[in-house]
């Protein structure tokens, strides 16, 4: 069966103080970068990020997913960095909590309103390969900072991004991140 979304209402405060059914979901991900020609004797560089693609490529985004039982919000972002990136992370620091409302229609007979919480980080990353070997994801790529302000879909994410990139441009000069 198959909700037609044109015909959702939109998500008002009305809505989401009275329509049932709704869920709350709490989700991870981050920014995972590396430097680029990093020596103990110069300065990098550059600094890359990782990036996915999901919906045919459509949507360029920050990694990031659900929060399974029992675990923290920063062991699901770097393990759902790892499983659609293909890459291992370390925590630098907690950036940014994104809140949104989204109508849920995939194989529902009525559609469900989502109130998503997903907690963004800064993570570097420390080995693997980049791979888009998530069932989940289209492609992955590295950006420069600059290319990823351009390629991220979503404002909130663009956001995120902002505040990473201040927090990295304030450690350059200290050498701490």
């Amino acid at each position: 069966m198959s909700i037609d979304r044109r015909h959702l209402p939109k998500i008002t405060d009305e809505i989401k103080r009275t329509w049932q059914p709704k869920r709350r979901d709490f989700s991870a991900g981050g920014v995972a970068y590396r430097r680029i020609g990093e020596r103990p004797d110069a300065e990098p560089t550059r600094i890359e990020i990782a990036l996915i693609a999901t919906h045919h490529e459509r949507r360029w985004q920050l990694p990031k997913g659900t929060r399974e039982a029992g675990e923290t919000s920063v062991e699901t972002a770097i393990r759902e960095v790892e499983e659609e990136a293909g890459v291992c992370t370390e925590l630098k620091q907690f950036l940014h909590t994104v809140e949104y409302w989204y109508w849920d229609t995939y194989q529902k007979s009525e559609p469900c309103l989502v109130h998503k919480q997903v907690d963004f980080y800064l993570l570097h990353i420390t080995g693997g390969q980049l791979s888009d070997a998530s069932y989940e994801v289209d492609a992955v790529a590295w950006f420069t900072l600059e290319q990823g302000l351009k390629q991220l879909t979503f404002e909130a994410e663009r956001h995120v991004l902002r505040l990473a990139i201040e927090q990295l441009n304030g450690a350059s000069e200290s050498s701490e991140i």
